[in-house]
């Protein structure tokens, strides 16, 4: 397991020592990226393969098709990491806004504080709104919050999926930033073929 200074505060298992359903999530995971690693997010749960899975399906369950376009739930997720300060995770999903071949403005926006400056749609801010309002006082989303959203043409079903995206990257972004990832290949072993 990765202990050195590279690392980060809690013990991970790295690609090249991985066995049982750690190295089959793994595996899977190398498949479904197409990069020939493993996300270093990934990792910070490696030793307990329990949480890897749960990890695995949460994320599949949120970019994995869908009724939202991808690019809104990068933004989204993006979005929700720059709230919480969240270095690792906005640069992840500005990469995958890149490699989904996403409008620009939606990296554009991230760049501007307020919602209400962001060179987006009213239908795309009300989703952001939703998102900061679940990350800093969810308890304070009212029914008027959703029906504001109704009214600008998302569904019930595309609202759930909003809903899922922030909470889903609210206790990534926090995970991450406990674990000490700060930055995108933090984890990565020695050399392309895994070994150290």
């Amino acid at each position: 397991m990765a202990t050195d200074g590279t690392s980060v505060r809690i013990p991970v298992m790295n690609e090249s020592e991985a066995v049982g359903a750690t190295a089959e999530l793994y595996e899977e995971m190398r498949a479904h990226f197409g990069f020939g690693l493993v996300p270093d997010v990934f990792k910070l749960v490696s030793t307990r393969p329990e949480f890897l899975k749960v990890f695995w399906d949460g994320y599949r369950s949120i970019f994995s098709d869908g009724l939202l376009d991808r690019d809104i739930k990068e933004l989204i997720a993006a979005f929700v990491a720059r709230e919480v300060s969240c270095g690792y995770c906005v640069d992840a999903h500005v990469l995958f806004l890149h490699l989904v071949s996403a409008d620009p403005r939606l990296e554009e926006s991230l760049r501007v504080s307020e919602i209400d400056d962001m060179p987006l749609p009213e239908s795309t801010r009300v989703l952001l709104r939703l998102a900061r309002a679940i990350t800093h006082q969810a308890y304070r989303i009212t029914d008027d919050d959703f029906e504001q959203a109704r009214r600008l043409g998302w569904s019930d079903a595309q609202l759930l999926e909003a809903v899922w995206t922030a909470c889903q990257f609210n206790w990534v972004a926090r995970m991450v930033n406990a674990a000490g990832l700060s930055s995108l290949g933090q984890l990565a072993e020695g050399d392309a073929s895994g070994r150290t």
